[in-house]
């Protein structure tokens, strides 16, 4: 297979696998959203969450190929939907705190990510970055009355990944 030739979701059968729990625990939790059951649907995301998290992390350390690259590209969106969902719940519990750290992390991880020496790989980051970026600013909107989630916010989106390393 060339470089340029893309697997798709049903030829990569270890994803699929890998993140079918990922996907049972999401509908789950929307499931849980719909009807009100918000710790339910909080804990069936946070699951969720941690699965993508820990898919992404070994896909993003392993050799690249194509299948590699695939499947970070169902990875990252996946950790997305679940940090969004986590912090949907949060809004819905009224503890907007919360809500703000599931939002700022998933920007944090990926601003990690977007310093992968692959360039396809940041390529797939950066547009979930512009993603996790936009939920951000708007969440900052909706929230301009609380100055504390404000710089919480503007910290996050000016962070950098070597701004916290330590040299000795």
């Amino acid at each position: 297979m060339t470089q340029l030739q893309r697997l798709t979701f049903a030829e990569l059968p270890c994803v699929a696998q890998a993140l079918s729990p990922w996907q049972a625990n999401i509908m789950a939790g929307n499931y849980a959203f719909e009807r009100g059951a918000l710790l339910e649907a909080r804990d069936k995301y946070t699951t969720a969450h941690t699965l993508a998290a820990h898919l992404l992390s070994q896909f993003s350390q392993a050799k690249i190929c194509q299948s590699v690259i695939t499947a970070i590209e169902h990875c990252c969106p996946a950790l997305v939907v679940a940090a969004h969902n986590l912090a949907d719940t949060y809004r819905a519990m009224k503890q907007t705190e919360q809500a703000c750290q599931w939002l700022c992390d998933v920007h944090i991880t990926l601003s990690h990510l977007i310093q992968h020496p692959c360039n396809t790989v940041r390529t797939v980051v950066v547009h979930h970055h512009h993603k996790t970026y936009l939920e951000l600013v708007q969440f900052a909107k909706v929230h301009n009355h609380q100055p504390y989630l404000i710089d919480r916010i503007n910290q996050t989106l000016s962070y950098t990944p070597d701004q916290y390393i330590t040299l000795h």
